[in-house]
């Protein structure tokens, strides 16, 4: 198991946040489990209420496909396979919604996938902390060449009562908060 802890972006802070890890394992080849630990005042924290798991509604605007879990409470995961200009986007929220895309290239090629085995999404709440737990099938195979060199950046998404939101990774760009950039990539599976 690794632990891996994020950080919020400076131009984001927020004090309600003590801290926020996430705890890599595999539970077989291609399966990998993430656990989202945010240690937090969470009567400050707005958090959607827990549903019926599944893939998260969304449309077509402006030629991309949007969800809107990342607008509010929400945890995520990039994975890039080998020299891949290609990525994956995967998006968790506390609703047990998910939503997972595959992208040509840095935010080129958007393409929302149905997954065959989609992730297993549980959530424990408590007024200090909240606990994702996601497992999913890596969507590429794991004994390829490229899945042995696998980049991975993780992320969340933390949104006050207040309506603010903060941004946490485990390594942050220059600038503005840009979880999809290259530089976020820095973990390997």
């Amino acid at each position: 198991m690794h632990q891996i802890f994020l950080s919020a972006h400076p131009s984001t802070q927020c004090d309600s946040v003590q801290r926020l890890d996430v705890r890599l394992s595999f539970q077989s080849p291609g399966v990998v489990t993430l656990r989202y630990m945010l240690r937090a005042d969470m009567s400050r924290i707005r958090v959607g209420t827990e549903g019926a798991p599944g893939p998260a509604d969304g449309l077509w605007t402006d030629g991309l496909w949007t969800d809107g879990l990342w607008k509010h409470t929400c945890f995520e995961a990039f994975l890039r396979p080998g020299d891949s200009p290609g990525y994956y986007e995967f998006n968790f929220s506390p609703t047990r919604q998910w939503a997972v895309y595959r992208f040509d290239s840095y935010r080129q090629g958007m393409t929302p996938m149905d997954l065959a085995n989609p992730p297993v999404i549980s959530t424990q709440r408590a007024a200090d902390h909240l606990e994702l737990e996601a497992t999913l099938p890596l969507p590429f195979s794991a004994d390829s060449g490229a899945a042995r060199r696998t980049k991975l950046a993780l992320a969340a998404v933390v949104e006050e009562e207040s309506g603010r939101l903060s941004y946490w990774a485990g390594r942050h760009p220059q600038g503005k908060p840009d979880f999809h950039h290259s530089d976020g990539f820095a973990f390997e599976l």
